[in-house]
């Protein structure tokens, strides 16, 4: 890992998801049962990475982290592999009971806590980087606020948050039939995050260029990047669109997905794509 060439975060990442799910398969084998987690760790195998997760993983995953890290981010997959490779003591944190769970057997080496971004359960500046991918968009009402605001008291000063996020020439809202994560909850607005009253479920947020400032950065964070990109082919609407079907060609996805992304100036040139994604790297002032 140090010195000369690095091999691609994805590839990294994609290995330790082989990894974990055959390790997984392997110990299950041994004790002649299958237990309740085959299909996350049969998933681990069959789809390493979904297609944006090439870029909003591997992007995170370029960079260096050390000391106590928290990972708000969906999958756990990211601070697994940083945690496995040394780079910071990492806990992760989700609101889905089932997810954490799954992640337990899957890697019983990381810290894992069932808990709500909203309302962290941990001291003020106990952290000395945050990583937050593909999250922050699904949190409904105010709770992006919020959540900032408690990413934000958890770091300490001179800690820095690594975040992705959705964006588009206007901001919006994807509404669906039923809640997504209706199972566990996460899709229910907490106390203050009441929803407006609108056909479907809130599933996620696209930030527009106001609202992604006006939203996640109200705090005097200092932004050291700011990033857009957007597909260059519909690549994840095709594979979603395709599953479970898909799923059986997961490990094909780096011969299109690993550089189906393309630099940009902001959300207004996404074009006719449905979203891009922006990384931001953001330091809380000493």
């Amino acid at each position: 890992m140090s010195g000369g060439r690095r091999t691609p975060a994805w590839a990294r990442l994609m290995l330790h998801s082989h990894r974990l799910g055959w390790r997984w398969i392997a110990r299950a084998a041994r004790a002649r049962r299958g237990g309740g987690h085959v299909r996350g760790a049969l998933y681990r195998v069959l789809v390493p990475l979904e297609p944006w997760r090439f870029h909003e993983l591997g992007r995170v995953a370029d960079e260096r982290f050390c000391g106590a890290c928290l990972d708000v981010s969906s999958p756990k997959l990211l601070a697994s592999l940083l945690n496995a490779e040394g780079q910071g003591r990492w806990t992760g944190i989700d609101l889905l009971e089932d997810e954490i769970e799954l992640w337990r057997a899957l890697d019983p080496a990381l810290d894992l806590r069932v808990a709500d971004a909203r309302r962290l359960p941990f001291a003020d500046a106990a952290f000395d980087a945050v990583a937050c991918v593909s999250v922050i968009e699904h949190i409904p009402g105010d709770g992006d606020v919020r959540a900032m605001a408690e990413i934000w008291r958890v770091l300490r000063p001179g800690g820095v948050l690594h975040l992705t996020t959705n964006v588009a020439a206007r901001p919006a809202e994807v509404r669906t039939p039923r809640p997504v994560y209706a199972a566990a909850g996460a899709a229910t607005p907490a106390e203050g995050d009441a929803d407006d009253g609108r056909a479907g479920a809130f599933f996620e947020r696209r930030y527009g260029p106001a609202t992604l400032d006006a939203r996640l950065l109200g705090l005097p964070w200092r932004e050291e990047a700011r990033e857009y990109v957007r597909e260059r082919r519909p690549v994840h609407a095709r594979f979603f669109g395709a599953r479970p079907l898909s799923f059986l060609a997961g490990n094909l996805l780096p011969l299109v997905a690993a550089r189906n992304v393309i630099p940009i100036g902001g959300p207004a040139e996404v074009g006719g794509a449905p979203f891009g994604v922006v990384y931001l790297r953001l330091r809380k002032p000493d």
